[in-house]
């Protein structure tokens, strides 16, 4: 009998389950959604429950395909959403909805963690890392603050994939890359901050028991898990990883020579490092790797691939019906409609800031912005800046990482939903002046990264970096010259708008504000 592994993906909309053979092949998927619930303006939570329904549908369905098939689990990894807090009482119990990573409401609680630290250059001596309202740190201090009854009957706090460990083994562990992302974690000594833990009161205890690297088994199905699903007795469970850190790497960041684009709702750039680096002004992340002795910098733009479809909801009824129509994806249709557009779409440029910034322009008052329309515009000239602005916002990203880390990126690994487009493949080659690559299942994110570690972990392959390089390269860019002399013009514009217009975001969210 064969034998397969399997990676679980808890992300923010869905989960999303793969079965992964010895020889790098998806043998069975699933995936089932769930809900996010908005209690109030800038709240955003969901029901653990659910969670745990979805994973459990998901595994019963590939379970069948397995059957068929004749093939063994031998292995499970877990990956999800990052920050999102769970509080658990001693039988298990969740207490209150999760809060997610992209909930606002702690942002008072984060201003107060600087001023009680002693300001930034404090807190990033302590972990490297800033403050933000998306960390589970901030989440903590609210329901500590807001919250007290139930903070008093917390026994584990855990981030989302630890959640359905938990339901999964029984085990009460994290890995270190998630356990970077509450920022509570030193990340070079690798072991929870308890200068942070004893000045906000969070006792280390309510912490996950253990922290292990990603490949580390932390327990095993329980019994009459396996039993229901028929698998055999005693699938181990490794540590896994956080979904950013999961997805860089498996789609190409194994080296710091390597910069990896994830074109999700937001948009990720991502490098590994072989050392520590000073993070000095906390605009970026740098968490630990799920490679041993290696570490992950990064940087997060907050409307990537949500402003692409923010645009075909507003200006793209006609390519939604010409989509239909013609069985194919309405994102096909608009890329080419942004393809009948010149280089720099005509003088317009976009700034791709809908939901506020986070990197390399932490300002919640940015705001979207298109400048240079005129006459002569048209839909096509529109679309194709949404792309190009998209583009040089992750640009600015990486260059702020090259900046911190004086590292030297020789290539450009693209994953998520906008590695489909042609179009865009090639202007993210021309504008980052570097050849774009995109590898197999890079569009399966972090349940095929969840599988490689698991395989990894139960000694089915040597470690991820034999994995990744072993995969087939399936699309690639390279720049055209002329172009990329085209784009660096225009890059150097853009760089100049933010700063122009920053005074002007304040008054502009201010007044939105004033109106709801």
């Amino acid at each position: 009998m064969a034998d397969c592994v399997v990676g679980i993906d808890l992300g923010t909309s869905g989960c999303k389950v793969l079965a992964l053979s010895e020889d790098l092949e998806v043998i069975a998927e699933a995936y089932a959604k769930y809900d996010t619930v908005i209690p109030r303006p800038g709240w955003a939570e969901q029901n653990p429950a659910e969670w745990w329904s979805a994973v459990l549908s998901t595994l019963r369905e590939i379970s069948k395909k397995l059957e068929e098939k004749r093939i063994r689990v031998s292995g499970i990894g877990l990956t999800g959403q990052m920050h999102s807090l769970v509080l658990v009482n001693r039988n298990g119990k969740v207490l209150r909805p999760a809060i997610l990573w992209n909930d606002q409401r702690n942002s008072r609680q984060c201003e107060e963690i600087l001023e009680r630290v002693g300001g930034l250059e404090r807190l990033v001596k302590l972990i490297n890392n800033g403050i933000f309202t998306g960390v589970t740190l901030g989440k903590i201090l609210w329901v500590m603050e807001n919250e007290p009854e139930i903070f008093s009957r917390t026994h584990k706090i855990l981030v989302p994939k630890d959640y359905i460990r938990y339901m999964l083994s029984g085990d009460f562990a994290t890995d270190v890359s998630d356990a970077s992302g509450t920022h509570l974690f030193d990340i070079r000594r690798k072991m929870w901050c308890r200068e942070l833990l004893e000045l906000f009161d969070i006792p280390e205890e309510i912490l996950p028991d253990k922290v292990v690297e990603s490949r580390e088994v932390t327990g095993y199905l329980k019994e009459e898990l396996c039993e229901r699903l028929g698998w055999p007795d005693g699938v181990p469970i490794v540590g896994g990883g956080a979904d950013v850190i999961v997805q860089s790497t498996c789609s190409g960041g194994i080296s710091s020579n390597e910069l990896v684009i994830i074109l999700g709702t937001a948009g990720i750039v991502a490098i590994t490092s072989e050392e520590v680096i000073d993070n000095s002004d906390g605009v970026l992340q740098f968490y630990c790797s799920t490679l041993p002795n290696k570490w992950a910098l990064y940087g997060c733009t907050l409307a990537a691939g949500a402003s692409l479809e923010w645009a075909k909801t507003t200006f793209c009824d006609l390519e939604e019906t010409v989509a239909k129509r013609l069985g194919i994806s309405v994102y096909d249709v608009i890329s080419e409609e942004a393809s009948k557009s010149d280089i720099g779409s005509g003088g317009i440029f976009y700034l791709p800031f809908l939901s506020g910034e986070r990197a390399p322009h932490p300002d919640p008052n940015a705001r979207g912005v298109f400048i240079g329309l005129n006459l002569k515009t048209n839909k096509e000239d529109i679309l194709r800046s949404v792309l190009e602005g998209v583009s040089y916002s992750l640009r600015a990203v990486a260059d702020k990482i090259m900046e911190v880390s004086k590292l030297k990126v020789k290539e450009v690994y693209l994953t998520g939903g906008g590695t489909m487009s042609p179009l865009w493949r090639q202007i993210f080659a021309d504008v980052f002046g570097r050849p774009v690559k995109v590898l197999k299942y890079s569009e399966k994110g972090g349940a095929f990264g969840a599988a490689v570690l698991a395989g990894v972990g139960v000694g089915m392959w040597r470690n991820v970096e034999e994995v990744v390089r072993s995969l087939e390269i399936v699309h690639e860019n390279q720049p055209i010259e002329g172009n990329k002399i085209l784009y660096e013009k225009h890059y150097k514009v853009y760089l100049q708008l933010y700063p122009s217009l920053k005074h002007l975001f304040k008054i502009v969210a201010s007044l939105q504000r004033e109106v709801g």
